[in-house]
């Protein structure tokens, strides 16, 4: 087997995991970190395709914009805690 399809298969899964963690957690901050890890993933994959461009673009707007407005709104509302407290 030759080392970049060893390495592709890694991140594939790493990516394909982060994804259906976004779904299965409870925390919202936790969905969009392991948002950013498949962001971040997928840019790697974009750089195994020979597709550099694409995968920079990916990390600045996806990585670098999308999941840092996603963290501030999170954190600039109120919510309630699963103890009913509110924050």
């Amino acid at each position: 087997m030759e080392w970049d399809l060893l390495f592709f298969l890694i991140f594939a899964i790493i990516t394909v995991a982060a994804a259906v963690f976004v779904i299965a957690s409870k925390e919202i901050v936790h969905s969009v970190m392991y948002l950013a890890l498949t962001f971040i993933g997928v840019a790697i994959i974009f750089f195994f395709l020979s597709a550099e461009y694409v995968a920079i673009i990916q990390i600045l707007i996806y990585v670098g914009a999308v999941s840092v407005l996603m963290l501030f709104g999170i954190m600039l509302t109120k919510r309630r805690l699963t103890g009913g407290e509110r924050i």
